[in-house]
């Protein structure tokens, strides 16, 4: 138990000098003293915040059980769409064990046993999840037997629920890491059994960064994303045409959504791409000095792009075919293709962008610290996430007017706006 104990001291004070580089402007107006009793306040804030995010979901299900009868959908899909939700973006500690980690994890299993270790990780789920699962339970209880359902029908939803809920959160888990879940259900010692490399080809229309890349990514974290970016193209054709044909929801509320999570999904792909890449991660600093000094800026931008275009086109081909499935060949589609088309590039260069933001940076600022100047929460939700806010709105004003050129709107305003926001902040 010493190693964990171990482990939260040092969570907590990389989480303190994340503090101070997040808001080093603030901070350096005060002395001292001063500003370690601020930071050791902040990090009581946010320990405060963490334990009531744990809780809100108890607080969710009461308003939707309480105020059910004021509104016209069912609370049965508003609490269930709540708690996926929450659910795919909770957050379940990926920093907590990292590359360097592992080893150590490994030799600390020989001594404390295997079963310690999966038990440990095992606890770390339940108080992450737990919550959720338990109050979407009860909640669902105390809802179906108020409309009558018998307990057995309740038990077994409840029990094809939580298959549900234990396979999303192995995926979830496998996502953020795979190390983890190796060792898992390996046992110590076996670390260097995870990665499956494949022999890096020569490729003449790549140059020496991009080849770089490639060679840096060739691991399982990789992979499995690129796994993902495959599977998210093929399920959301095959969920169009299952949606559409079989439940008969109108093709409207369908392209919305379908148009309205593209920036998101390749922003999530692209950075679970970027932090796999050990290029990236430990490369920072001579990336630093490099664009410090020769002002290669744009070329490195543009190399990553590059590298995120090719790997993730497959996402791209797969609105061009869902849009064409459901539309066919029309002046809608061929907007439509043109609008994600600036919305697929242009998000990979916001992203892209990030990875270089040197110009306000000093080198103690991304000195071991790359997720931290990486990690822009304000645009991932203001920008890139703006249109999976605002999917349903669209929805609802084309259903109203029983139109297509809501949505057609829409899409063109924000496609522009991303030009327009990737020129401003050219210079980070």
């Amino acid at each position: 138990m010493k190693y964990f104990k171990y482990k939260r001291l040092m969570k907590k004070r990389k989480a303190l000098a994340n503090f101070e580089i997040l808001f080093g402007n603030f901070l350096n107006k005060f002395a001292g003293g001063d500003k370690k009793l601020l930071l050791v306040f902040l990090y009581n804030v946010n320990a405060v915040i963490t334990f009531a995010s744990m809780l809100a979901p108890i607080f969710v299900y009461l308003l939707i059980y309480f105020f059910h009868s004021f509104i016209n959908i069912n609370p049965f899909y508003i609490a269930t769409i709540y708690f996926f939700i929450t659910l795919l973006f909770t957050d379940i500690n990926n920093d907590d064990y990292d590359h360097v980690e592992l080893e150590n994890i490994s030799q600390w299993m020989y001594k404390a046993h295997k079963i310690k270790f999966q038990l440990l990780i095992i606890k770390k789920l339940l108080l992450t999840f737990g919550t959720n699962i338990l109050s979407y339970c009860f909640f669902m209880l105390i809802f179906m037997r108020e409309f009558h359902f018998s307990y057995i029908t309740i038990l077994l939803y409840e029990i094809f629920f939580l298959i549900a809920v234990f396979f999303t959160i192995i995926v979830k888990f496998l996502w953020s890491n795979p190390q983890i879940v190796f060792l898992f259900i390996h046992g110590p010692n076996a670390t260097k059994k995870k990665e499956h490399f494949i022999r890096y080809k020569n490729d003449l229309h790549l140059d020496q960064y991009q080849a770089a890349l490639s060679r840096s990514c060739q691991n399982r974290t990789y992979y499995l994303y690129i796994l993902y970016t495959y599977l998210f193209a093929v399920a959301s054709l095959v969920l169009i045409c299952m949606i559409h044909f079989y439940f008969n929801i109108h093709k409207l509320i369908i392209i919305s959504v379908y148009l309205g999570i593209e920036s998101a999904m390749i922003s999530l792909i692209s950075q679970g791409i970027i932090n796999s890449s050990k290029l990236l991660n430990d490369c920072n600093l001579s990336d630093f000095y490099y664009i410090k000094k020769f002002d290669q800026k744009t070329y490195y931008e543009n190399s990553l792009s590059k590298f995120l275009s090719r790997r993730l086109i497959v996402i791209l081909i797969s609105y061009y075919a869902g849009v064409f499935l459901l539309y066919g060949f029309s002046l809608f589609s061929a907007v439509t293709v043109l609008c994600s088309t600036i919305i697929y590039f242009y998000t990979i260069k916001i992203i892209s962008k990030r990875v270089y933001r040197f110009q306000k940076l000093s080198i103690e600022d991304i000195k071991n610290n790359f997720f931290v100047y990486f990690f822009n929460p304000l645009e991932d939700l203001f920008v890139l996430g703006l249109p999976s806010i605002t999917c349903s709105v669209v929805a609802f004003y084309s259903m109203k007017f029983g139109s297509i050129y809501p949505i057609l709107f829409f899409f063109i305003v924000y496609s522009h706006f991303l030009l327009l926001y990737n020129f401003l902040t050219k210079e980070r």
